[in-house]
């Protein structure tokens, strides 16, 4: 019985391994469309940065795997996945409500093919496709009259929950004393 668990160990770790490969591949693709393809430079884009997190009844960290800044505010977030954009959709919009003190206006979430687009104020879904993603230029004349909207008070601790939720999602914890 222990070989047959072993094995499934393995396997499930073996699977992970060529997700987060994938994972970087996507992700490198996105840095290379948003800096040749859409004229951003590199030091408007963070790359996996962390956020803390406070709910009412803990804290917590928050990572995106890219923020698009234009002139000291930042623009967009984008969550690349291996499959299933869907599904995180609810994440990448909750994340661009609640996780500054204001609404970042948009948020997209991609698997380096298709790509989904939100606007976050009206929470519309605005673009479909890669090709269609925002040049440097268009951020620019879209950021010249926002104004930093906060997320309603009686929608940020729910926005926040959905993104603690999903980030127990994503990493789920180590089981102690694993081989």
């Amino acid at each position: 019985m222990e070989d047959r668990e072993k094995l499934i160990r393995e396997k499930i770790a073996e699977k992970e391994s060529i997700e987060q490969m994938q994972l970087l591949g996507i992700k490198h693709i996105v840095y290379e469309i948003l800096t040749k393809e859409k004229g951003f430079y590199p030091e408007d884009i963070q790359i996996d940065p962390q956020f803390g997190l406070i709910l009412s009844t803990c804290e917590a960290t928050a990572s995106i795997d890219f923020v698009i800044n234009f002139e000291g505010t930042s623009f967009m977030v984008i969550r690349c996945v291996s499959s299933g954009i869907e599904s995180w959709e609810r994440y990448v919009i909750a994340f661009a409500r609640a996780i500054k003190d204001y609404q970042i206006p948009y948020a997209a979430i991609t698997d380096g093919e298709k790509v989904k687009v939100f606007d976050i104020v009206n929470g519309s879904l605005i673009k479909e496709s890669i090709q269609e993603f925002f040049t440097r230029q268009k951020a620019g004349s879209l950021m010249k009259n926002f104004q930093r909207i906060p997320c309603p008070e009686n929608r940020i601790e729910k926005e926040k929950r959905i993104i603690y939720a999903f980030e127990c999602i994503k990493c789920p914890p180590e089981k102690q004393g694993a081989d």
